[in-house]
């Protein structure tokens, strides 16, 4: 059995990593592993294990190698809160084919404390082709990128000759087939039923080729507080057994929920017709909408806008799945305009009527969609008519800012483009409140993009939540990103027949929402403490972190690339918050 070093690089509050973590703009420390394949050592093993950083924009292909954007051997380190989900990733450089590899993680102890093995949710990084960069318009290039988790690499079928794409699907008497996810037609897919395995499926790697792993971990939330130990064993039929050591930090103090509001755009709805065996974006079943609404809850997103047409029926029953997944009832996003100023009223107590038996506080209704010049304007009276009924609005908008049409008239600015803090101070001083939207949409592969401008990017600005587009929005089927003449498909988690298929992107943006709730429980502690020398310098720490955030410019693809320290800013988080409660 081979076993790789320990080199420690837990999260802990030490003096270095204080020091370092001061710095904003510093370049990540991750550097690109050299080819050490020649070494003598190396030359014995069938593989070579790197340590990756989950969350960044640098893609790991099978043919990486020797460029593979990681350290090699090494222990992978994980920290949190209970309650909280953090990622791990490690790439294997086959140097021949692995069959049958299998990945498994003991469970991790420290002292007499057990954090189980079933607190991880082990996953393999699907490479596929799709349409471009951009989620509005896709250029006619197929781009091969790396953005599935999947338990059974199997699942999807790439073709790297003809490049396209292939989905199993599983019939109802239990047979499977492949249907073809990258033709310009539609109707090849009407008949998918994906079906993914429940746990993470022994498979081949080719020999001279890179494959990466993810590792998803769901701290107990009666964990006690310390540092775990255990390993990740990797096998492959005739070759010895490899052990990487991994290290679970877990903070002895709660994480605070985020202040701001993190809804998005969810066009799933119940249908009145029956839609089991049905895979798509808009229309589900209530099986299917239950996990999708659970995973939202798991990614830091509570508030899903309702896109669920007005029904006496099928209204309740989408806001007791929302009811039974732990969603809030303080408030309330309805996907439904008020209508004429006649009936603006009775579109508020008809919906009033609606949620009253789930308790929520305020309902907002939608303005006309990114309206601008006379569309926004003949809105004015139906907007004052739902505020004077006790509703409020909420509305998109990216020509034209309506602030100067509108004020306190929209309650909820959903902004397109880049977190512009001088526009968080005009609407803040008519009471209302601004979220991020479409910077960018939904469907960059690109997790560190959206972990920061969907986390500290909006702290900084002073914004008050996100409701970007969409979780799921198919022009075409959602499983293929090339069968719309223009756009491409906007998708955070692929619908399943039993569940969803995550992507990086969608676990950037979860980090992105951990980030805040860092910095929001150091608001706390330091209120807490207020006096303190320490709540002075940890206020004056964050004051300078705010302090670095440059007006992000309209369009997310005119701007910089996100910082690349944003693991040295939660870990100074953490060592602030352990100074002021222990």
């Amino acid at each position: 059995m081979q076993k790789f070093g320990t080199t420690d690089r837990r999260s802990g509050p030490s003096v270095i990593s204080i020091i370092a973590a001061l710095t904003w703009f510093l370049p990540s420390s991750a550097g690109v592993a050299q080819n050490s394949e020649t070494s003598g050592e190396n030359a014995k093993r069938p593989l070579i294990v790197y340590r990756l950083d989950p969350i960044t924009n640098t893609r790991v292909l099978p043919n990486s190698f020797p460029n593979i954007p990681g350290e090699e051997g090494g222990e992978l380190s994980l920290a949190g809160c209970r309650g909280e989900y953090e990622s791990a990733s490690l790439a294997i450089y086959a140097r021949q084919e692995l069959k049958n590899l299998q990945l498994e993680i003991s469970d991790l102890r420290c002292a007499n404390q057990v954090l189980p093995k079933s607190s991880f949710e082990p996953f393999v990084v699907k490479c596929w082709y799709q349409a471009g960069r951009d989620v509005m318009f896709h250029d006619g290039v197929k781009r091969f990128v790396p953005e599935l988790l999947l338990k059974d690499d199997a699942l999807v079928r790439v073709d790297t000759q003809n490049e396209t794409n292939q989905v199993r699907s599983t019939e109802e008497s239990g047979g499977t087939g492949y249907l073809p996810a990258s033709g310009k037609d539609p109707k090849e897919l009407e008949q998918l039923r994906p079906v993914d395995a429940a746990t993470l499926q022994p498979l081949t790697i080719p020999g001279e080729t890179v494959k990466q792993f993810w590792l998803t971990l769901h701290i107990p939330d009666n964990a006690a507080g310390g540092t775990y130990t255990g390993t990740v064993r990797l096998s492959a039929a005739g070759s010895k057994t490899v052990e990487v050591p991994i290290s679970v930090t877990v903070h002895d103090f709660e994480l605070a929920y985020p202040r701001m509001v993190y809804s998005i755009y969810y066009p799933g709805k119940l249908s009145a017709e029956p839609t089991e065996g049905t895979i798509a974006a808009h229309y589900k079943s209530e099986e299917q909408m239950r996990v999708e609404l659970a995973d939202m809850v798991a990614h830091g997103v509570q508030y899903p806008n309702l896109w669920q047409a007005y029904s006496k029926e099928l209204v309740p029953r989408a806001l007791k799945l929302r009811e039974e997944a732990g969603m809030p009832n303080d408030l309330l996003f309805i996907n439904t305009p008020p209508g004429a100023p006649a009936s603006a009223a009775g579109t508020v107590s008809g919906w009033r009527e609606l949620t009253e038996g789930f308790g929520y506080d305020d309902i907002y209704l939608y303005g006309l969609d990114e309206a601008h010049g006379t569309q926004l304007r003949i809105q004015k009276p139906s907007w004052e008519n739902v505020q004077k009924a006790g509703g409020k609005m909420y509305a998109s908008a990216w020509k034209e800012d309506p602030f100067e049409v509108m004020g306190s008239r929209l309650n909820v600015l959903v902004w397109s483009g880049g977190c512009q803090p001088n526009k968080a101070k005009q609407w803040h001083s008519v009471g209302s409140k601004i979220f991020s939207y479409s910077n960018p949409q939904v469907g960059v592969e690109e997790p560190l993009l959206y972990r920061y401008n969907y986390g500290l990017a909006l702290w900084k600005a002073d914004y008050d939540g996100s409701m970007t587009f969409a979780y799921q929005y198919a022009y075409g089927h959602i499983w293929n990103d090339f069968d719309s003449e223009n756009f491409r498909d906007h998708c955070f988690a692929y619908p399943t027949a039993n569940g969803v298929v995550g992507t990086l992107q969608w676990e950037g943006f979860r980090e992105g929402v951990d980030d805040v709730r860092y910095i929001n429980t150091l608001e706390q502690a330091i209120e807490k403490a207020a006096g303190s020398q320490a709540a002075l310098e940890a206020s004056r720490w964050l004051e300078d972190l705010k302090r670095n955030q440059s007006q992000q410019n309209a369009s997310w693809k005119a701007q910089g690339p996100p910082p690349e320290n944003l693991d040295q800013v939660r870990s100074r988080a953490v060592a602030w918050i352990k100074q002021l409660t222990e």
